[in-house]
């Protein structure tokens, strides 16, 4: 089977000439289309063209047959009446005390010839209509002086058409018109429905206009036009891609369709077989027969050779998956052990009414580094330690337990805290290959006068609550972190608690807290958290910088332990 696979990969592939004719018959449909839209967009314009030429030379071939002088004369005169009404008389053109006022130009023989000329014209030529008229710029209407519509329908002189009992144009749409060789307006008409309409100045013995000429064309030629060009462009492209679509097909069922069909459902059994089968000898693609000489039968080949890197790769992954189940399990058991070693049981010294204080290590990973710790030394003293081992994970939770171990221990034989410190730094220095070492801060307070001493091994600074007043960071010289240098001397810092006071510690996993936007959560904003309710329970304390914490971060991933401890004294 080997020797037939490199067989089969060796051989000459054809070119894939079904795919070149079928690009080669996409491409001959795209052109006809686009020469079609090409011409859809021409022929409008090109028969707009001719209508627009026509109708220039019908306005221009009355306007020959008209009296100029007359023209003149008579748009004077209508002009004169017109802008004599006031608004309220001009108001509804139609009346008959208005018609009135301008009756006696209508029976003018002069007005009467006039409107004959228009009238042929309009019937010769087949318009809707054909008027010379005034534009009133103020009001937007085209007032009537002549209009060579029917009987039943003309206007008399000074009868207007606005926006309000018709559809007009505006005058700079009028001059655009003018100007173009093809641009006409469509417009509507109760009475003439759909029509285009073109327009020609009408100028006076003095060269200035004294009106308009506008034709209406009905629209009906010009979409039956369009209307049948459209009908046999369609048909003959309808029997071009008919026959086009019978070939192409019957190519691509034989060459693309068939063969794709066939892998398509052969990976759709391949993806629903059952995959928690370890019989990887089962085979879907490799039985298949697929010789169409070109890249559907690579890709049968490449499916093939996928099918099996996949079923070695679901052997591998699932000999993975139960070692990661074997590491998972060990990993919650080592979480557990590591809670368990912290003090965990609040309120923890129930019987004690001199203090108070609440603790809690939220971890990255399944362990953390950080810890915290608290415990009587006797009756009149109590040790308080936060730490933070340098690194994540088991090995830094190995040497979180080793160094949590020596300062409780060394603790409890009533040392100080620098010697506490310098006891548990000689220990870790011994062996420490790794390089790892560990921020602490530790606290022993004299419950009966609110003595305190602390040692800063490289930790945060603490911040401390005055009864009343608000927290503020308590900022002095540190020491080195345990397990850098084995003879490092460990210095320490003695101060006063008074009843109410309140001390708050806490690892860098506080501060260090980021947002979306690669923000540091900051010491700032963790006093304003704590000042919130400065003089809220260790509980609420802690609760409140946590809100504020996953309030900051918006949905980012925690990238390092968060530790904190409260503590309030209370006195005797």
């Amino acid at each position: 089977m080997a020797g037939q696979d490199v067989n089969r990969r060796d051989k000459k592939k054809r070119p894939l000439r079904h795919a070149v004719v079928l690009n080669m018959i996409t491409g001959t449909i795209l052109l006809a289309f686009i020469a079609g839209a090409v011409v859809l967009i021409l022929y409008p314009y090109t028969v707009m063209r001719g209508f627009k030429k026509d109708t220039d030379c019908d306005m221009d071939y009355t306007l020959r047959m008209l009296d100029r002088d007359y023209l003149e004369d008579i748009a004077g005169r209508t002009k004169e009446i017109y802008y004599s009404l006031s608004e309220s008389e001009k108001s509804d053109p139609f009346t008959d005390e208005y018609r009135d006022r301008f009756r006696a130009l209508s029976e003018e023989p002069g007005f009467k010839e006039a409107r004959s000329v228009l009238f042929d014209c309009r019937e010769t030529e087949e318009m809707s209509n054909i008027a010379f008229f005034f534009y009133d710029d103020e009001n937007d209407r085209f007032v009537i002086i002549i209009d060579g519509d029917t009987d039943e329908n003309f206007y008399l002189p000074g009868q207007y058409v606005s926006e309000e009992n018709g559809s007009i144009d505006k005058l700079p749409t009028i001059k655009n018109i003018q100007k173009s060789e093809w641009l006409m307006s469509l417009n509507y008409a109760a009475l003439s429905g759909w029509t285009l309409s073109n327009y020609r100045d009408v100028t006076g013995k003095n060269g200035d206009v004294i009106g308009f000429i506008y034709t209406d064309m009905n629209v009906n030629e010009f979409y039956n036009k369009l209307f049948l060009f459209v009908v046999v462009y369609v048909v003959l492209m309808l029997i071009v891609m008919a026959r086009v679509a019978g070939r192409a097909t019957a190519l691509l069922k034989e060459r693309i369709i068939d063969p794709v069909t066939t892998l398509s459902r052969t990976a759709v059994a391949y993806t629903e077989r059952d995959k928690t089968s370890e019989d990887e000898g089962v085979t879907y693609f490799r039985d298949l027969d697929i010789n169409t000489g070109d890249e559907i039968e690579t890709l049968w080949e490449s499916l093939t050779d996928m099918e099996a890197d996949m079923n070695d790769t679901m052997k591998r992954i699932r000999e993975m998956t139960s070692a990661r189940e074997r590491i998972d399990t060990e990993l919650s058991i080592a979480r557990q052990i590591q809670a368990a070693m912290l003090p965990g049981n609040f309120p923890a010294f129930p019987e004690r009414t001199d203090f108070e204080l609440f603790a809690v290590m939220n971890p990255a990973r399944e362990v953390g580094g950080d810890f915290y710790e608290f415990f009587l030394i006797d009756d009149e003293h109590i040790a308080l330690a936060i730490a933070d081992v340098s690194d994540k994970g088991v090995p830094a939770a190995l040497f979180m337990m080793i160094a949590r171990t020596l300062v409780k221990n060394h603790a409890r034989l009533n040392s100080s805290p620098a010697e506490i410190l310098s006891f548990a730094n000689a220990r870790l220095c011994e062996g420490n290959e790794a390089g790892q070492f560990v921020t602490i801060w530790l606290a022993i307070v004299e419950l009966s006068t609110g003595r305190c001493i602390a040692g800063n091994a490289g930790h945060e600074h603490p911040a401390l609550c005055r009864a009343g007043g608000s927290y503020e960071l308590q900022i002095y010289d540190h020491s080195m972190p345990l397990g850098v240098l084995e003879d490092n001397e460990f210095s320490e810092h003695e101060f006063m608690l008074y009843p109410g006071d309140r001390i708050f510690v806490y690892t860098d996993g506080v501060t260090d807290a980021i947002n979306s936007e690669e923000e540091r959560f900051g010491a700032q904003r963790m006093l304003e958290a704590l000042n919130k309710d400065a003089g809220a329970s260790p509980e609420e304390t802690l609760e409140n910088v946590k809100k504020a914490i996953i309030g900051f971060e918006d949905g980012t991933e925690h990238y390092d332990d968060i530790t904190m401890l409260s503590f309030v004294y209370r006195s005797t």
